[in-house]
């Protein structure tokens, strides 16, 4: 884990260390994530493929999604999600953008998940750059 994996990892917990309201969506404080190798390591990929194969979405160009990135690579979950975002060059201005966002929101305070994993990804000459994934789950 570095220096911007801890940050992260930091900054979502003390998100969830109080209730918060994510659109129409009221939150409890939830407890704090717990870092997994294996969802960083699903997270770089993604942000990876979305630099090199130039698009933005949670699922790949050839269908893939973020349930069977993950599975892929071993971890087993019982519960499963992703939030990804370009552009924002620190941890607090992508978590700070995520947490006004509902959906985003909704998955940083779910207590459907006890890990996370994340992962920045700098794409030279890409107005777009950088680009960020998180990968939530619960193991199963």
């Amino acid at each position: 884990m570095d220096e911007t994996d801890r940050a992260m990892l930091d900054r979502v917990n003390e998100a969830r260390s109080e209730p918060r309201k994510c659109g129409n969506q009221d939150f409890d404080a939830a407890e704090p994530l717990s870092w997994d190798c294996t969802l960083e390591d699903a997270a770089l990929a993604h942000s990876r493929d979305m630099v090199e194969l130039e698009f933005f979405s949670h699922t790949s160009p050839d269908g893939v999604q973020t349930g069977k990135r993950v599975s892929d690579r071993g971890y087993r979950w019982s519960a499963v999600g992703e939030n990804i975002a370009s552009g924002q060059n620190s941890v607090d201005r992508v978590v700070d953008g995520w947490l006004s966002s509902p959906g985003h929101c909704a998955n940083i305070m779910s207590t459907e998940y006890t890990e996370i994993g994340a992962a920045r990804v700098e794409a030279p000459g890409s107005q777009y750059s950088p680009f960020w994934t998180q990968v939530f789950a619960r193991p199963r």
